[in-house]
C-alpha cells in the first residue's frame, strides 16, 4: 500500500505542501498546466531555495499582470472575474469556486478532492458563524492564490495515486489573527471545528498563524489518519519551504512517501541454520519417521540425499535447515535418534522472500488489478495483469489481451520509475 506521511512541525501552507510535491516526485509539468487549465491570468513559479540549510522548493502563484496585489485583492473584484459576470458582487464564493474548479481541463479526481476542500471550508464557517452556508464571506479565500494554491496540491495529490496519508502532530501557531471585523484567535474557530477531535496539535515557535483553516480543510477531504506513520519503506522525501523564514522554527512542510508492509509478504533477509549428518543401515521407513520428527520440533526443511564414497559404500546424508534458536534442539535429537551417529555438521546461510502485492493500475479502461513481485531493493521481478480483466477489456474494444496486459505494465512501471 503507497501512503504519504505530512510532518508538520511547522504547521502547514498550501504553497508549501505545493513545493515539497514537487519535491518528492510530481512533475512540475502538470501544475503548470493545471495553472494553464484554470485559465484566470496566473503563474507558478517553482524556486529551490536552502531553508536551514536544507534545499527545498518554494512555490509561489502571481498574476500575469503585475498591476494588481495578488495577495490582498478579492479575487472575485479582479477584471477576469468581472468580465465574465454581470454583477460580481451578487456571486457566492462557494458557488463561484465550484464552478471555476468544475469548468477546468483536469482530472475529476482532482475536481473532487479540490471542490471537497471548499466546500468543507464553508460548512465550518457557517457552523462557527451560525449563518446559512450561502451566507458565509471567506476570509480565508480572499486571495485568488489560496484557489489555485488548493488545486494545484490536489492535482499533485492525485497524481501521486497516495492509497493512505498520514499526518504528525500539527503545529497550529498562536498569537491573533486581525481582520476589519475583529481578531480571532490562533487557531480559528473554524480550524478547530474543521480537525475535530482526530488531529493532535500543539504551538510553537513565533506567534503566528502556521495552520490555516484552508489547509485544514484540505487534510479533511485527503482523509488524513492522524495516528503514528505504520512501518514503510520510503521510496521519495520532499520538502515544501514557505515565504517567511524563522528564527527558532525551520519553515518548510516535509512529505516522506513509501511503501508499508500493508499486504505484502515482505520480509528482511533471514538466517537460518543448516544441519548436516551422514547415517547408513536405516530403514526408509525409520528415515519417514524421523523427518516428521524433525518437523514436529519447527524445522524449516528436512531432506535426505545418497552419498556414494570412494569405496563405492552408499550413505545417506540429512540435511535440516532450522530457525537459530532451533539448531541446538535438532542436534541433540539427532544424536539421539540414529544409531552410530559421530558427527553433525552445521553452518549459517541468508535468504530472501520475494515481496508479492496486489495494486491497481489506472488505465484508459479504468482500473486493472495487478499481481507485483520485487526484492527488498525495490527491483520489480514480475508484473502479472488480472488476466480475466484483460480479456474481457480485450472482447469490449476489439482488441487482443495481450496489448491490454502490455498497455497496463507500462503504466504502472512508468508510474514506478517516475
Amino acid at each position: 500500500m503507497k501512503i504519504g506521511y505530512l510532518d508538520c512541525f511547522a504547521g502547514m501552507s498550501s504553497s508549501r505542501f505545493i513545493g515539497a510535491l514537487v519535491d518528492a516526485g510530481v512533475p512540475a509539468e502538470i501544475l503548470y498546466e493545471a495553472v494553464d487549465a484554470l485559465d484566470i491570468g496566473v503563474r507558478l513559479d517553482l524556486m529551490h531555495i536552502k531553508r536551514n540549510m536544507i534545499e527545498t522548493i518554494k512555490a509561489h502563484v502571481s498574476l500575469v499582470s503585475t498591476e494588481i496585489d495578488l495577495e490582498s485583492t478579492p479575487y472575485y473584484e479582479l477584471p477576469i472575474f468581472i468580465e465574465r459576470h454581470e454583477s460580481p458582487e451578487n456571486l457566492q464564493l462557494l458557488s463561484t469556486i465550484i464552478a471555476l474548479i468544475s469548468n477546468a481541463p483536469i482530472s475529476e479526481k482532482a475536481k473532487e478532492l479540490a471542490i471537497d476542500t471548499f466546500t468543507f471550508l464553508a460548512q465550518a464557517e457557517a457552523e462557527v458563524r451560525a449563518l446559512p452556508i450561502e451566507e458565509i464571506y471567506f476570509h480565508e479565500v480572499r486571495a485568488l492564490n489560496t484557489v489555485v494554491t488548493v488545486t494545484l496540491c490536489c492535482v499533485g495529490c492525485d497524481w501521486l495515486h497516495i492509497d493512505q496519508w498520514y499526518a504528525s502532530p500539527l503545529n497550529v501557531g498562536s498569537g491573533m489573527l486581525k481582520y476589519p471585523q475583529g481578531s480571532l484567535p490562533v487557531p480559528t474557530p473554524a480550524t478547530l471545528q474543521l480537525l475535530g477531535d482526530k488531529a493532535s496539535i500543539f504551538s510553537e515557535g513565533p506567534q503566528k498563524e502556521l495552520l490555516t483553516s484552508t489547509c485544514a480543510a484540505l487534510l479533511k477531504a485527503l482523509k488524513i489518519k492522524f495516528e503514528p506513520c505504520p512501518a514503510m519503506c520510503i521510496t521519495h522525501v520532499g520538502y515544501g519551504a514557505g515565504r517567511i523564514e524563522y528564527d527558532n522554527l525551520p519553515n518548510f512542510l516535509r512529505i516522506c512517501i513509501g511503501d508499508t508492509k500493508v499486504g505484502k509478504k515482505q520480509t528482511m533477509n533471514h538466517e537460518v541454520i543448516v544441519t548436516e549428518a551422514e547415517f547408513a543401515d536405516i530403514q526408509p521407513e525409520r528415515i519417514q519417521k524421523l523427518q516428521q520428527e524433525l518437523y514436529s520440533r519447527t524445522a524449516q526443511l528436512v531432506y535426505t540425499q545418497p552419498i556414494v564414497s570412494f569405496t563405492h559404500k552408499v550413505t545417506d546424508k540429512l540435511t535440516v535447515i532450522s530457525l537459530p534458536e532451533d539448531a541446538v534442539t535438532i542436534r541433540h535429537y539427532l544424536f539421539s535418534q540414529i544409531p552410530l551417529l559421530h558427527t553433525v555438521h552445521w553452518h549459517t546461510e541468508y535468504y530472501e522472500d520475494l515481496i508479492h502485492s496486489e495494486e491497481l493500475v489506472l488505465t484508459p479502461w479504468g482500473e486493472i488489478k495487478i499481481k507485483v513481485g520485487q526484492l527488498l531493493d525495490n527491483k520489480i521481478i514480475f508484473v502479472i495483469p488480472d488476466g480475466q480483466v484483460c480479456e474481457s477489456v480485450a472482447q469490449k474494444h476489439d482488441l487482443h489481451p495481450d496489448q491490454i496486459s502490455k498497455t497496463v505494465k507500462t503504466l504502472f512501471l512508468t508510474r514506478k520509475n517516475s
